[in-house]
């Protein structure tokens, strides 16, 4: 339901590469060189599995990654792009790292190595990926010693990058707006209009899902415990568990009925049928955040924030100056 979209895509994405691993069809059809490094089809295939699970966290439904988000790009189509380009990233902040000489220590690199060892053995779904693709503890160890340049590399940028009070301060002004805090929490009861591949229902089904939700929303009103009706009703997997919570939510992160109708509640009350193209609505808010966070409490998130912006110009510094070739054919046969 969330208007999530590449946010959604690269949530939990992590920031290494892999070499070395087998994968579906080909594994060693080449996806991507990176000044002559390169990256195969068993690579992409693994990290797009890797990553998977932390993205569908954010989805209502897994029908979600057949949806458009762009003209004839899917979220599953957008997903590859952004691993692809996340691939490409690391390893050229890697092969960087390596000609400054920030190599890591063996002990870093088995203290790394172990950490990334444990993440894959406490996942069975994960661990199982890893033994089919031929993850090897040589190959993860390669990959712990990636991550450990990466670290140094963004490290050492940091350190030698200054970022001073006038910067701060004009970034604050420019971007006062965005540290306005306007936000809604809020749990809400969903029934579907959409069947489970998201396709629209007959006008029939529809009438119907309508009728539930009016006899629910009439619970509702009658005092009945919003949670626990959320929990026998609600057709939204990803809240109705939590008695139908959605936390809190900014301004542009729910579809825009959704949006218009909690915005304008106060805490407490309880909506009448809310229709989105999801399906009907009951929503209760529970509180409301409004407020803006100075400059002085902002300050150091402000200085991140134009690190990382730095931090960004100078990887795109060091794609303008390496040759990276894609196959877009390879990349688009990865699945997961």
């Amino acid at each position: 339901m969330k208007k999530r979209i590449l946010a959604l895509v690269t949530a939990g994405i992590l920031a290494f590469s892999l070499a070395g691993c087998s994968g579906t069809k080909d594994p060693n059809a080449v996806a991507a060189t990176v000044n002559g490094e390169e990256i195969t089809l068993g690579q992409l295939e693994f990290m797009l599995r890797m990553n998977k699970s932390s993205v569908e966290a954010s989805m209502t439904d897994e029908s979600m990654w057949e949806q458009e988000i762009e003209d004839g790009v899917t979220y599953r189509d957008k997903f590859k792009e952004l691993m692809i380009d996340q691939m490409v990233n690391t390893a050229l902040i890697a092969q960087a790292a390596e000609k400054d000489g920030l190599k890591p220590s063996d002990k870093e690199v088995e203290s790394s190595y172990n950490e990334l060892r444990t993440t894959i053995n406490s996942d069975e779904d994960l661990k199982k990926s890893a033994e089919e693709l031929g993850v090897t503890d040589e190959f993860l160890k390669s990959q712990a010693k990636t991550n450990l340049l990466i670290q140094a590399y963004q490290n050492k940028f940091n350190e030698e990058t200054k970022v001073s009070e006038s910067e701060m301060e004009k970034y604050y002004e420019e971007n006062k707006d965005s540290y306005k805090v306007d936000e809604v929490e809020a749990s809400h009861i969903l029934i579907k209009i959409t069947d489970d591949d998201g396709n629209a229902m007959s006008d029939a089904d529809k009438k119907k899902a309508k009728a539930k939700a009016e006899k629910i929303l009439k619970e509702v009103k009658n005092g009945g415990d919003f949670a626990e009706l959320a929990k026998k009703y609600s057709e939204d997997p990803g809240s109705a568990e939590n008695g139908g919570s959605l936390g809190t939510f900014g301004k542009g992160q729910m579809v825009e009925p959704f949006e218009e109708a909690a915005f304008s509640m106060e805490p407490g009350e309880i909506s009448d049928l809310v229709e989105t193209d999801y399906g009907y609505h009951i929503i209760k808010v529970t509180d409301k955040i409004n407020k803006t966070t100075s400059y002085e409490e902002a300050k150091d998130g402000i200085k991140t924030q134009l690190l990382n912006n730095m931090y960004g110009e100078k990887i795109e510094e060091l794609q303008k100056d390496a040759k990276i070739e894609k196959d877009t054919k390879i990349i688009d046969s990865a699945e997961f």
